[in-house]
C-alpha cells in the first residue's frame, strides 16, 4: 500500500502562497475545479470548490479552498493498491460506505470507515 495523497480544507487561497509554498516550501503541481456534482456525490456539499495539489518530497497535499469554516471538510486519505475492485468489494460487503463515481478515463472509489473517515482507492 502506498500513500498517494493527504486532502485537506482551508478557509483562504492565500494560504496556498503564504503558509505551503513560503512556510513549508511546497511546489504547486497542479489546480482544479472540483464540480458540484462530483462535490455532493462524494462529500455532500453542493458547490464547485477550487482544488490544489501541493507536493515536497514524497509528500503531496491536496488542498480544497471552502469559505466558511465547517465541521466538515473535504478531507480524505488517498492510497493506491494492487486491486481496488477487490477492496473495494470487501469494504461494500462489510457494510462499509462506498462510492463509485463512474468517469472517464479512470473511476474514483472512495471507502468511509465507521467514523466516517474517507478514504481514495486508486490502483498502483
Amino acid at each position: 500500500m502506498n500513500l498517494e495523497h493527504i486532502a485537506i480544507s482551508i478557509n483562504s487561497l492565500n494560504e496556498i502562497t503564504d503558509f505551503y509554498q513560503n512556510i513549508l516550501g511546497m511546489q504547486q503541481v497542479r489546480n482544479f475545479i472540483l464540480n458540484k456534482n462530483l462535490a455532493y456525490d462524494i462529500f455532500g456539499f453542493n458547490i464547485d470548490v477550487p482544488v490544489y495539489l501541493l507536493n515536497k518530497g514524497n509528500l503531496y497535499l491536496e488542498i480544497f479552498i471552502i469559505k466558511e469554516k465547517n465541521q466538515k471538510g473535504f478531507n480524505h486519505i488517498c492510497f493506491s493498491v494492487q486491486n481496488r475492485e477487490q477492496l473495494f468489494k470487501y469494504a461494500n460487503e462489510n457494510a462499509y460506505r462506498c462510492i463509485l463515481i463512474k468517469r472517464d478515463p479512470n473511476d474514483i472509489m472512495f471507502i468511509n470507515d465507521k467514523a466516517g473517515n474517507v478514504f481514495e482507492i486508486k490502483n498502483k
